[in-house]
């Protein structure tokens, strides 16, 4: 049974972050969606430092991390001042609600849901499968840069995953 629980990070990355993730999208289940993403890329963000994955007090400095070197040059630019981790990560992780000066959506959604990374009324409004798409590219530049050895592989402790 032990041995059953071990995965690596890139395994983990690939199922829970991308095969999963998707399969929420697809399944219209956003929400969720949302605030796994957003957790995601704290994690994503944890391989591009040294600290231990479990590392302290980092949160605020990998979703950072994450957004600025993996994603899309444009959520940095929206990152200025940890905007996107303040009224996204943040709020989800805490309230599991969006922070008020951000619009969680869908393609489905007729009003909203061709602007993406626009500011419509004050709020950003973020599409699900956009963003969907923009993590997984994040994710797959992260895998890559593992495959090259430019990023090092962190451990998921094998103790605390459980298998389903």
């Amino acid at each position: 049974m032990e041995n059953q629980n071990i995965i690596s990070a890139k395994q983990f990355i690939q199922t829970v972050f991308i095969d999963d993730i998707e399969r929420l999208i697809n399944a219209e289940l956003y929400h969720f969606a949302f605030v796994i993403m957003a957790q995601g890329l704290e994690t994503l963000g944890s391989f591009l430092d040294t600290k231990p994955l479990k590392a302290r007090n980092q949160s605020k400095l990998r979703f950072s991390h994450a957004i600025n070197k993996l994603m899309p040059r444009e959520y940095a630019n929206l990152n200025n001042n940890h905007r996107l981790y303040d009224q996204l990560r943040a709020s989800l992780a805490h309230t599991f609600t969006s922070g008020k000066y951000v619009f969680l959506t869908s393609r489905n959604n007729p009003e909203f849901g061709k602007h993406h990374l626009k500011e419509i009324n004050e709020k950003l409004i973020l599409v699900a499968e956009i963003f969907y798409t923009d993590f997984k590219k994040a994710c797959i530049r992260l895998l890559d840069g593992m495959d090259k050895g430019i990023i090092a592989d962190k451990k998921i402790n094998e103790k605390f995953y459980y298998t389903f």
